[in-house]
């Protein structure tokens, strides 16, 4: 499957939002909250940067995801 990407305007909407994951990956378990801390521009386009708030680590944890990720895997609150 493609990854699908943010278009600008829709990767910078985003910044600031809080979200949750929806299923367990890269170490950070269902129902976890987080936040999405900036927007990147790749060459297909862009993805989002989400800082994880997880107890057992010293620092946040930051992943990447595309558009159809972010639909896929996270919900916003």
């Amino acid at each position: 499957m493609a990854r699908v990407y943010f278009s600008q305007e829709e990767a910078e909407i985003l910044v600031g939002r809080h979200i949750e994951n929806l299923r367990a990956f890269s170490g950070v378990p269902a129902g976890t909250e987080g936040i999405v801390r900036r927007a990147s521009s790749t060459s297909q386009g862009f993805t989002v940067a989400i800082e994880w708030q997880l107890a057992r680590q010293g620092k946040p944890l930051l992943d990447w995801f595309s558009r159809d990720e972010y639909r896929r895997y996270l919900k916003e609150i």
